[in-house]
């Protein structure tokens, strides 16, 4: 155990627990042993361990199933809404492994929100693309990716390439950025490629990314299933941290 034994016993079964739980002793389909177990081979009382795990619960580090034990939690990952990298290289950075999928790429004329977003006209083209983002092997992010035709970048560029990168490339690099984040429902479509319900509830985010003298160069669309994503703001005296946290789910 890591601290002290002056410390009060439940603290130091906390920390040998989080650490076991670190280290990967059980995955998340693997039960903890019955409290009963548990307590004795710490040599405590079954309350003395329940305090430990309602630490470790409060904590985020375990779950309690009815009827069926104490497992470790899924997997959290922050993505940082002030940060100006995307979405998938930020969850990469936490050791996510993140696949993405283009469904498919077109030019059109976007939706009116989005032209006014891009500054564009009424009878200006964007090119749509449709990114599906599965995150440790469960499907995590639907994404609409709109760039104006007059950044000349074309379909073919964005396969395994950041965009971000790619506009960069083309004399565009993303200096900020505004983003919106509102509650809507996965319609049918939506609902079979993130494998939930039809009508679950999901995050939508809206960004608009532009360069350093102001030009609007991409806005993306995001819907992201709300069992696996919390917004968290972590307030400072002079600084606002805003997250979002993405879930490892797993059914």
């Amino acid at each position: 155990m890591t601290r002290q034994s002056r410390l009060p016993k439940y603290l130091a079964i906390y920390d040998d627990l989080r650490a076991r739980i670190d280290t990967g002793e059980w995955q998340s389909d693997d039960a903890l042993p019955a409290q009963r177990e548990l307590a004795a081979s710490y040599g405590v009382t079954i309350m003395t361990l329940r305090q430990a795990l309602q630490l470790l619960e409060n904590d985020g580090l375990i779950e309690m199933r009815p009827g069926a034990g104490t497992f470790p939690a899924n997997k959290r990952y922050t993505y940082n809404l002030l940060h100006l990298s995307g979405f998938a290289d930020d969850l990469r950075a936490q050791g996510a492994n993140v696949e993405t999928h283009i469904l498919g790429s077109a030019w059109e004329i976007p939706p009116p929100e989005v032209a006014r977003s891009l500054r564009l006209g009424p009878t200006e083209q964007v090119l749509v693309v449709t990114r599906h983002r599965v995150i440790d092997t469960h499907p995590a992010v639907l994404q609409y990716s709109y760039i104006p035709r007059s950044m000349g970048i074309s379909p073919d560029e964005l396969v395994d390439a950041s965009l971000y990168q790619v506009l960069a490339q083309h004399g565009y690099p993303v200096a900020s950025a505004n983003e919106s984040i509102t509650v809507t429902t996965l319609g049918a479509a939506e609902a079979e490629l993130l494998a939930r319900p039809e009508i679950s509830p999901a995050m939508l985010s809206r960004r608009t990314n532009v360069t350093e003298d102001g030009t609007p160069v991409l806005h993306d669309t995001a819907l992201i299933p709300s069992d696996i994503a919390e917004i968290h703001i972590d307030r400072g005296p002079q600084q606002l941290r805003v997250t979002y946290r993405i879930n490892d789910r797993r059914t």
